[in-house]
């Protein structure tokens, strides 16, 4: 009798699955309401979310709650964006991340989703270090306040340079942007991330730096969201955490479809081919621990940029238990 018990428990469980890609299912939770708005910033350093977002899983695991997603370019666009009660969960990286951490801001990484490396793209007859920009009107970009910034002031560190010295000449303009200005003449420098690098070597520019080359590993990113909502919204929050891992380990076992699923979020502009070419590429992977926020806060303690000194994971991460070692 109780084998056939929980027979049937299985199998009402079973019943419950929603299939929402070949070797993706979920099982729906009815009792969550509200509205809720998801965002991530451009291209493939996100994939898990722009890739949960094109397959609806969102919004098959939570169906009765109004999901909404958007592009945000910039991890500090989206913390304003969470401040202002725009948006409930968003994309970071660690160093703007860091930087409102310090100042005050109280949130936390729901997901780690990936890792990348960044290439600061000049032209074929462009400066050859990124030193030659200190006392100049060359312009690149993004920055300030985003990953790419914090890297260029650990190179000036090293250097023994004012951390600041580039400040003039950053620009913040989105990649897709960036890169026709770059290839137009009209930009000098960009520091393009995973899949913009890769097509940026292929039209002739060349890199002079990269993250992998001054950390040593690839630049984590992650799903974040204030704490009040973390706490006022537990049950979609660790949802979507589990969203993200399970997206993170579909993609895994079926790059393919994955790579068909950034080529619809971007509408096609950039095909599977391509994608599937820049996954399977050394400048980015999918993984969901091992941020090693530690470490980039111990750099940034270093550069002066930050003041507070973190006493574990749980200072930066909602579900601390999945940090992982490198936390």
């Amino acid at each position: 009798m109780q084998a056939l018990a929980l027979s049937a428990a299985l199998g009402s469980v079973s019943a419950q699955q929603v299939t929402i890609a070949e070797g993706y299912s979920v099982t729906p939770d009815p009792s969550v309401t509200g509205d809720y708005k998801f965002a991530h910033g451009f291209g493939l350093i996100y994939a898990p979310m722009p890739i949960t977002r094109v397959l609806g899983v969102m919004e098959k695991k939570f169906p009765n709650a109004k999901i909404e997603w958007q592009n945000i370019f910039t991890t500090a666009q989206q913390r304003d964006a969470m401040l202002a009660g725009r948006l409930h969960f968003g994309s970071c990286t660690p160093g703007p991340y860091l930087q409102s951490w310090d100042k005050g801001v109280d949130w936390k990484w729901v997901q780690v989703t990936s890792g990348f490396d960044g290439y600061l793209m000049v032209r074929s007859d462009g400066p050859k270090d990124i030193l030659e920009f200190i006392g100049t009107s060359k312009k690149l970009s993004p920055g300030p306040n985003t990953a790419q910034y914090f890297a260029a002031q650990e190179l000036l560190h090293r250097a023994g340079k004012d951390v600041k010295a580039l400040d003039r000449n950053f620009v913040n303009l989105p990649h897709p942007d960036a890169m026709q200005a770059l290839i137009a003449g009209q930009l000098d420098g960009h520091w393009a991330t995973a899949d913009f690098a890769m097509r940026l070597t292929d039209q002739g520019m060349r890199q002079i730096a990269s993250f992998r080359k001054i950390f040593n590993a690839l630049y984590a990113v992650g799903a974040c969201a204030l704490t009040k909502t973390i706490n006022e919204h537990a049950a979609i929050t660790r949802g979507y955490a589990e969203a993200l891992r399970q997206t993170a380990a579909w993609m895994k076992a079926n790059p393919q479809l994955a790579a068909e699923a950034m080529s619809k979020s971007v509408d096609n502009k950039v095909s599977s081919a391509d994608f599937l070419k820049y996954m399977k590429s050394d400048i980015y992977d999918t993984y969901v621990a091992d941020a090693d926020l530690q470490g980039q806060a111990k750099s940034m303690l270093a550069l002066g940029v930050i003041k507070r000194k973190p006493s574990g994971p749980a200072d930066f991460y909602a579900f601390p238990d999945t940090a992982g070692t490198k936390w």
